[in-house]
């Protein structure tokens, strides 16, 4: 069997119905740069987060789409959120406190091989769910 050539995520599409205070959000309180220029009044903006583009476009839909709470065994099938890697999570926590809209307290998730996670999730100003995440790839 060849290796399949979709190994790597490019971009990610995200809808909102207010684009301005998306980037301020993502932009301004996140720090993400934009991947290409944004001038006020754009229906949509594209932003970096490490090698993944999160394009921000505006929609009019007027569907609310299920509020998700950040626990697998409660949300509905979908994309449940954005988890954002930080060296620190307690520096992050303490530098974006304020700042957010906390989801939930800081928890912290085991694989049985050993790997593990301390995550905080948080909402951006449309109420999607997002994580800043303190990864420790190798077993504690």
């Amino acid at each position: 069997m060849n290796p399949t050539p979709y190994l790597n995520l490019d971009n990610v599409d995200l809808l909102c119905h207010d684009v301005a205070a998306m980037v301020d959000f993502y932009h301004d309180v996140l720090g993400l740069p934009f991947f290409l220029p944004y001038e006020p009044g754009q229906e949509w903006a594209a932003l970096q987060a490490g090698n993944v583009t999160l394009y921000v476009f505006r929609t009019n839909s007027t569907v609310t789409p299920p509020r998700r709470v950040h626990v697998a065994a409660e949300d509905p099938p979908g994309l449940s959120a954005f988890g954002l890697t930080v060296p620190d999570l307690d520096a992050a926590v303490a530098d974006l406190d304020g700042r957010v809209t906390w989801a939930g307290a800081a928890r912290r998730w085991d694989h049985p091989s050993g790997i593990w996670y301390r995550f905080r999730p948080f909402r951006d100003p449309e109420g999607n769910v997002l994580s800043i995440t303190e990864p420790h790839k190798s077993p504690a």
